[in-house]
């Protein structure tokens, strides 16, 4: 898909490698999904939505799995918090209807210079925050230079650094010189509206990162203002996208409505989105028969209840991948053999096939098939389709081999997972499929809230824990640094020079995209190889949604569900 017609954006689809576009945001539960789409715009003056022509009340009501952790751009990491933020907020790139990126804030296209190390944006006259004031340069300065500062310790700081913004690294790095110095960055206000990125290095994915949360904007007055009660409540935060936040209940649900200080708020059809807050997939059902929700996920018993219906969505793979974090802080999961056990004790087609049934792929790998593509159309997947897969009779070999190196005839581990009806199955039958296959293996349950599971993960706090991630931006890497030595989001212990190299290698070849394709293959294999993350399937959108809801969006990066460009019909 192209990201835009003009020849500056089809220069990024040549460095870009290849990909097509699909998926964002980062690690998380599932979130919300659904709708489809169709005509595409122009760029800057594009119409947001079709003309209604109608007196339809627009308001869309829909519901979320969990909370927000955090409503501020540099403190949230999880899906829920980022697909508030992509819709009450924006940055210099934003999305089409087909996915592409086009100019949001940004009045067009940013100037580049001949290496591709030095982005100049000119923010847009009529950008303005939701208190009126207008968006500068400054904002998007102060904004950056705060991510990178190490007291405000940034779950996604790190951004920075993969996106080679100058000095980035040294700036977080407390061996540095250039440690918190953070007027170092490479970021600069030319004047009120003019903004010049330096990157260390030409970056394929560095356009694409520009409509990620943690790359918005901030209002420097109002956030050091409020201090550290910015981002807790509806009244502690400046809207600068389409929506914005008016009313937040902890436990219950949260409503948007229309920004109309956005500067394409005229094309912006829905005055009003609510969400309520449903763990059970049975409530949710309730609710969308009811005509309370407009749109409602499915797990396999609902899907088979809908399978007649014209409402219901399913097959549509997602890049939204399930895994297992093994813990190596326990003495059993600290032992190759056992975690190479664990990762073939299960069979994830009848999981699929039998307990999921939406479509979604058994998975031996962590960058999605059908997600990113080469120059000559190849999948990233081709190459090694499944990785460290072995036969049942294998698995137990190793696992013997294992209790025998640590000296146990016996091993007790507990599967961590985020409240939700779906997570429960799924790991009650990983939990059946581990015990039968692995003899002396005990496995226990713990079901945690979400910020909770979040806690605990983040402290290491867990032997397995069941999560999954979203890619952040648009490039296979986005699920492979996470695993680096150092990295925030790695939690399991894992740590390799040899894997670090080659994500290092891969952070150089951004002129060389076939080089740096095949060393993002090795470094995938490594990863798995180790097995201290097991991958269990590839997710797929299963919903019912009314047909009187138009061009509500999945995205296989970004919010997962756009509603800026829907309607609700006659």
């Amino acid at each position: 898909m192209l990201l835009q017609k003009r020849n500056y954006w089809m220069t990024m689809i040549a460095i870009m490698v290849c990909l097509v576009l699909v998926l964002a945001a980062c690690g998380g539960q599932n979130k919300t999904d659904g709708g489809d789409s169709d005509t595409k715009k122009e760029k800057g003056s594009e119409a947001i939505g079709d003309d209604t022509s109608s007196n339809v009340e627009q308001v869309l009501n829909l519901s979320g799995t969990a909370d927000f952790t955090s409503l501020d751009i540099h403190h949230a990491s999880d899906a829920p918090s980022f697909d508030a933020l992509y819709q009450i907020g924006a940055g210099f790139i934003g999305f089409d209807k087909e996915g592409g990126f086009i100019p949001d804030l940004a009045a067009d296209e940013p100037e580049v210079n001949e290496d591709k190390t030095v982005y100049t944006f000119t923010i847009r006259d009529d950008a303005k925050w939701s208190n009126g004031d207008p968006v500068t340069a400054n904002d998007f300065v102060y904004s950056w230079k705060r991510a990178v500062n190490p007291d405000t310790a940034a779950e996604y700081a790190f951004i920075y650094g993969s996106a080679s913004i100058l000095n980035a690294e040294e700036i977080l790095n407390p061996d540095s010189d250039l440690y918190g110095k953070i007027d170092e960055l490479g970021i600069e206000a030319l004047d009120e509206q003019t903004v010049q990125v330096t990157l260390e290095k030409a970056t394929p994915y560095f356009v694409t990162l520009m409509s990620f949360p943690p790359f918005y904007p901030l209002n420097e007055e109002f956030v050091e203002g409020l201090g550290d009660d910015y981002a807790t409540s509806v009244e502690n935060l400046l809207a600068n996208g389409p929506f914005k936040l008016t009313d937040w209940h902890i436990g219950e649900g949260w409503t948007f409505e229309k920004n109309e200080t956005y500067w394409n708020a005229d094309d912006v059809k829905l005055e009003q989105v609510n969400y309520k807050l449903v763990t059970d997939a049975a409530t949710r059902v309730n609710l969308y028969q009811t005509g309370d929700l407009d749109y409602a996920e499915l797990n396999a018993q609902f899907i088979q209840q809908f399978k007649d219906s014209a409402e219901l969505h399913t097959g549509e793979l997602t890049a939204d991948m399930k895994f297992m974090r093994l813990n190596q802080k326990h003495e059993a999961l600290a032992n190759q053999n056992i975690r190479s056990a664990i990762y073939n004790a299960f069979d994830r087609q009848t999981l699929v096939d039998s307990l999921l049934q939406s479509g979604a792929a058994p998975a031996y790998y962590v960058v999605p098939n059908d997600w990113a593509f080469a120059e000559n159309g190849e999948d990233f997947r081709i190459k090694y389709p499944k990785i460290n897969e072995k036969t049942m009779e294998e698995a137990q070999e190793l696992w013997e081999k294992g209790l025998e190196e640590i000296g146990k005839s016996e091993v007790t581990i507990d599967i961590m997972f985020g409240e939700s009806d779906t997570n429960e199955k799924i790991v009650t039958y990983l939990q059946s499929q581990l015990e039968e296959n692995l003899p002396g293996l005990t496995v226990n349950l713990n079901k945690q809230p979400y910020g909770q599971h979040l806690k605990l993960e983040g402290e290491r706090k867990y032997d397995i824990s069941y999560w999954g991630w979203l890619p952040d931006f648009l490039d296979p890497i986005t699920y492979l640094d996470i695993w680096l030595s150092d990295g925030p989001f790695n939690r399991t212990g894992f740590a390799s020079e040899e894997f670090d190299d080659l994500i290092n290698q891969a952070n150089n070849l951004g002129d060389k995209p076939e080089e740096r394709w095949d060393v993002l293959q090795e470094a995938e294999k490594y990863l798995f190889e180790d097995a201290s993350v097991v991958p269990v399937f590839q997710n797929a959108r299963a919903y019912v949604q009314k047909p009187h809801v138009q061009d509500l969006i999945p995205r296989n990066y970004g919010p997962t569900v756009d509603y800026r460009y829907a309607y609700i019909a006659e």
